[in-house]
């Protein structure tokens, strides 16, 4: 029975089951982009010259125009990077430049305030968060990827938390974009508001900030029991915790809000669905964790930030 064979570029041919195949001379359209799956005993012609199917069984033929080339199909490729400071990402082989890319950047947490008053010390905001898609040829061989410090633990009396650190992503064709890390819990004072997109965050501001400009501005949270703004929006971190037994906010992206120290004990650390927790607050304020969770404000040390982080998959064309 004749056996039908078609060639991704469109040209079909037909063989003839009853042949055998070691003698048969199997013309292909050899198109620019056309792929045919290696492994099989079929013996192409090129040209008027057998080509036998080479590679592993699994490997893909890709024509050029006027030659085949077996090699592994593409996957996915992920780089993540955790290190604060300068990193640099490198362009994988083997993908066109119509590859679609997908950057997620986290910025560092703030630090939790440090006061002798327990209701005084509040939580550090957490990062915020972004994301951007871009083709691959928009990209150069190498890019710089400069990952956000947390803000740093305070031990010293009566002081405000450490501001979260921007963390940043350069593209080729297409330029620069950041994303903002929270800010330090306020000795004596609100918590620290959430990281954002647009600009650095600062302390609690009442209201409802719009969405886009606002630094955590939108859901960044006083940590009041009556007033609690969640860092819900995507972008957005968490806002640290304030007064008596203040939990940290919450996010969805950006980091969760770290615990103020709170006059009874150690309060509730803020959560994030796809960022890093807050701290606790109390005593000894816990660390926010990575990427982007504020830290927990303490009456003796307060809790450092969590760094921030920034993930580049390539996605085969």
């Amino acid at each position: 029975m004749p056996v039908s064979i078609k060639g991704s570029g469109g040209g079909g041919v037909t063989l003839d089951a009853g042949a055998a195949a070691s003698n048969t001379t199997l013309t292909l359209p050899n198109v620019n982009g056309t792929v045919l799956q290696s492994g099989t005993a079929v013996t192409p012609a090129q040209g008027g010259t057998g080509l036998t199917s080479p590679g592993t069984s699994g490997n893909v033929l890709t024509s050029n125009g006027s030659a085949w080339t077996s090699a592994a199909p593409p996957v996915i490729n992920t780089q993540t990077f955790d290190i604060v400071g300068p990193n640099t990402w490198t362009k994988p082989s083997g993908y066109s430049a119509n590859s679609r890319v997908f950057i997620q950047a986290w910025a560092g947490g703030g630090s939790g305030a440090r006061h002798t008053t327990a209701a005084s010390a509040s939580g550090g905001g957490g990062g915020g968060y972004s994301e951007r898609w871009v083709n691959l040829s928009q990209l150069g061989a190498t890019e710089t990827v400069t990952i956000g410090a947390g803000g740093v633990s305070r031990t010293g009396s009566n002081q405000s938390g450490d501001q979260g650190g921007n963390t940043s992503v350069t593209i080729t064709t297409g330029g620069t974009f950041t994303v903002y890390g929270g800010a330090g819990g306020i000795q004596a004072g609100n918590g620290g508001g959430g990281g954002g997109q647009l600009s650095a965050a600062s302390g609690f501001t009442p209201g409802l900030p719009n969405f886009l400009t606002d630094a955590g501005g939108a859901r960044q949270g006083q940590g009041d029991t009556t007033t609690q703004n969640d860092g819900a929006a995507m972008f957005h971190g968490g806002g640290g915790g304030y007064t008596t037994n203040a939990p940290g906010k919450n996010s969805v992206w950006g980091g969760g809000g770290g615990g103020g120290a709170g006059a009874s004990g150690a309060t509730v650390a803020g959560t994030s669905i796809n960022g890093g927790s807050g701290g606790t607050g109390g005593a000894t304020g816990t660390a926010g964790t990575q990427p982007a969770g504020g830290g927990g404000g303490g009456t003796t040390t307060s809790g450092a930030g969590g760094a921030g982080r920034v993930i580049i998959t390539v996605f085969p064309a």
